[in-house]
């Protein structure tokens, strides 16, 4: 029997050690370069999702404003819409485009936004509709059914009224 100190146990028990070690070493590596291009990737996902949602926002104030406006110069405005200055800081190369489109399907605001960005994307676009068409005569009710609906609601109203106006006299 070898004795504990023995140089052949221990230079057997050293090797073991280092084989050890290096294989811990391979298997984090490969972690590592599957791990680091996921993050990567993520990063520039929430980036690109982020500068999307930016986006949105900025068409999205836009249309409001343009929709509140009377029609001339409303006309106007889109002709010189521009982006807004803390958009254009973060979307590089920001433009923004607004049409107005009067056609069958009714009268409405056509807004895109396009930036620099990796590859050909398709630009972020928002429609609003103005002067929406009116619906067919099926579809809507009469104009005697509307005016039955609300004397349907002013009698509602002064229904809910009375009651009041009584717990108001029985506490005089």
């Amino acid at each position: 029997m070898l004795h504990p100190l023995h140089p052949r146990l221990r230079d057997r028990r050293n090797a073991l050690v280092l084989l050890e070690t290096l294989i811990a070493a391979g298997v984090t590596l490969v972690m590592l370069s599957v791990a680091v291009p996921m993050v990567i990737r993520s990063a520039r996902i929430w980036k690109q999702t982020r500068h999307q949602q930016l986006a949105a926002d900025e068409l999205s104030g836009q249309l409001d404003r343009l929709i509140a406006m009377p029609a001339e110069p409303r006309r106007q405005a889109i002709e010189q819409l521009t982006v807004s200055p803390a958009i254009a800081d973060v979307l590089h190369d920001a433009t923004i485009e607004g049409t107005l489109v009067d056609d069958d399907d009714g009268k409405r605001i056509e807004l895109s936004l396009q930036w620099t960005r990796a590859g050909e994307p398709l630009p972020v676009t928002l429609v609003a509709w103005i002067d929406p068409l009116p619906t067919s005569s099926a579809e809507s009710s009469s104009p005697n059914e509307a005016n039955s609906d609300e004397a349907n609601s002013d009698e509602a109203e002064r229904a809910d009224a009375e009651p009041a106006e009584n717990d108001q006299e029985a506490d005089q």
